[in-house]
């Protein structure tokens, strides 16, 4: 079984300059119908990531999500369809990652950002989107930003009370007790609340593309882990549904990573112009 999208996934040594790719949300609480428009992504028995519908047919995520299903590096691992799920606890065998039911809508079309260069990651536009067959029946996509509406949030002080809520699936922690730990995927629709921390896990200059929130992975609060790639960041409050940032990766906390916790939480804004300028040639 291969679960190449993970493979990626290490610790951060000091700078996010080598933050590695995340791919859920630990700890945090089930989301309910609280975002419906949060997507599982799912390529059967191979990875997933998380994503965010943002018009009828069309779901943001990562750009190494979208780059990875066309470059895998494996010539016998040819990824040429996706598959897509708004339930909230969606229907997905936790060890063969096979779908055993629920509503699923198909794509064979996505786009990765023309400014992504894996090379650089992540320092590159990490931005995704998948086209589905059929336009999405009965969720409300959620909204785009206004042109540099997280500056607005955030001020200059790198202090603020704004909140922002991560919108993913994934893994849920592990699995101990029983030999060597092992990683527990639920596939739930979770959110965490995480603070903006410019300043966490990180040195040196920061991207101007990158939102870093802190995070922690407990019951009321939560952290990103693998799955998370592509989840929705939007304010706490009145702009809850309003995408601001995608998930993209983080600072693992704990002994070998066991806790698949982020102390920092690395996500790429959507609110820029070089972003919705390219989403909105994409948009009905």
């Amino acid at each position: 079984m291969r679960r190449k999208l993970f493979a990626v996934l290490a610790v951060l040594v000091i700078a996010l300059t080598v933050v590695p790719p995340a791919g859920a949300i630990t700890g945090g609480q089930p989301d309910g119908n609280r975002h419906p428009f949060g997507a599982l992504i799912l390529v059967p028995d191979v990875t997933f990531c998380s994503g965010t519908l943002i018009d009828e047919d069309l779901v943001l995520t990562a750009g190494h999500c979208t780059y990875f299903w066309d470059n895998t590096g494996d010539p016998e691992l040819v990824i040429d369809e996706v598959w897509v799920s708004f339930d909230s606890e969606a229907s997905v065998d936790p060890v063969t990652w096979q779908i055993t039911g629920g509503t699923w809508y198909r794509s064979d079309t996505w786009f990765t950002h023309p400014d992504y260069v894996d090379e650089e990651w992540p320092f590159t536009a990490d931005y995704g989107l998948v086209v589905l067959d059929e336009p999405v029946v009965g969720i409300t996509p959620a909204l785009l930003p206004e042109p540099y509406l997280v500056d607005e949030l955030v001020g200059d002080t790198g202090q603020t009370s704004q909140r922002f809520i991560d919108v993913g699936y994934g893994q849920a922690g592990v699995i101990v007790g029983e030999g060597p730990y092992t990683r527990n995927f639920e596939f739930i629709r979770k959110f965490s609340v995480q603070r903006y921390n410019p300043s966490n896990g990180s040195v040196g200059t920061l991207d101007p593309m990158w939102l870093i929130l802190g995070n922690s992975p407990s019951s009321n609060k939560g952290a990103g882990c693998g799955g998370d790639s592509g989840s929705g960041i939007f304010p706490q409050g009145e702009l809850e549904d309003t995408v601001v940032a995608v998930h993209t990766g983080g600072y693992r906390m704990g002994y070998l990573n066991r806790l698949c916790g982020r102390i920092t939480s690395l996500n790429h804004r959507v609110d820029l112009p070089v972003v919705l300028d390219w989403i909105n040639t994409f948009m009905d």
